[in-house]
């Protein structure tokens, strides 16, 4: 029997509307032609694919098991075809891949996303967070589309582009004794290090700065509470006077949902430089590069004066 691909897209719409009439509509196809192709999957696969139960078609554990593999193919063969096409946001569907960490989320996501919405509100988006170690291999591998981070330059099949440089901020309530320090122009290092600290830890990250810090310095640090998300510092430091040591971005993206005031840090720290990557396959997609200036826009929301050479 030849195999014809459009029994995928039947089997993919069975996977996920579990009804032979939600699929042909979501097909535009009949009913009976959806059920002559199960017919032929079924021949083809020696399985029955899919049982009529009281909640609707359930798919056999052969049919599962063959999901994954047989849906990302169908998404890799849809976007080799948008890629061979002209690229146009307002009628793309493309699915694009992005790095990035956990304060990465925080600070861009709320900027990119109005911008794709009014630009490209068909495209869709899948934000992964990976060990920042494996960053460099998962673009290479073509497991991500584009990383943003404190990435690493390295020569090769790689594009980093610097885009701005990030330093670190101290967070608490508003009226917390070291918002008070600040004001007036006091604010130590042993004050600093006389309070309580929450300590971010993000699962695929590396070693919070405020640790090395400390043990490189051997500074007394109270390490009150550890949390693996930036988000849910806004909800624990207006209601206790913990502080936190965080990237300034997030320390200022925080401060505007609560009563949280931002300081600067009273001793010096290193910077980091924030970076787009992508792999040099992707330097000519018209999408690609599409989007690359989308993420560059939002970035500009937070900062000025960001480079924009090779994009």
């Amino acid at each position: 029997m030849q195999f014809d691909l459009n029994l995928i897209r039947v089997f993919d719409a069975m996977i996920t509307h579990r009804s032979v009439s939600g699929a042909a509509a979501a097909l535009h196809l009949t009913q009976p032609a959806v059920s002559n192709a199960l017919k032929r999957l079924r021949e083809l696969t020696g399985d029955q694919l899919f049982i009529r139960t009281r909640n609707g078609m359930e798919p056999t554990r052969f049919a599962q098991g063959a999901a994954g593999n047989l849906s990302e193919g169908l998404r890799m063969i849809r976007t080799g075809l948008e890629r061979a096409a002209p690229f146009d946001p307002q009628k793309t569907s493309r699915r694009f891949r992005l790095l990035m960490t956990d304060a990465g989320e925080v600070v861009f996501l709320p900027r990119l996303m109005p911008l794709l919405r009014e630009t490209a509100p068909g495209i869709e988006l899948k934000v992964m967070q990976l060990p920042v170690g494996r960053y460099l291999e998962a673009l290479e591998t073509d497991e991500v589309d584009l990383a943003i981070g404190n990435l690493q330059a390295q020569a090769g099949t790689l594009v980093l582009r610097p885009v701005f440089d990030e330093t670190y901020a101290v967070l608490c309530r508003d009226g917390h004794e070291l918002a008070l320090a600040a004001q007036s122009g006091q604010l130590t290092l042993e004050m600093f290090l006389g309070q309580d600290h929450v300590i971010v830890r993000p699962p695929n990250s590396t070693e919070p700065l405020l640790d090395v810090l400390a043990r490189d310095n051997k500074w007394p640090l109270r390490r009150t509470l550890d949390v693996p998300h930036f988000m849910v510092l806004s909800a624990i430091l207006d209601r206790t006077n913990l502080v936190a040591f965080v990237p300034r971005l997030v320390a200022r993206e925080l401060s505007e949902r609560g009563a949280l005031t931002v300081l600067p840090v009273p001793f010096p720290v290193p910077s980091i430089t924030i970076c787009i990557g992508w792999h040099t396959r992707h330097q000519k997609d018209d999408g690609h590069r599409w989007l690359r200036h989308q993420i560059l826009a939002a970035m500009n929301r937070l900062t000025a004066g960001l480079a924009t050479p090779g994009f």
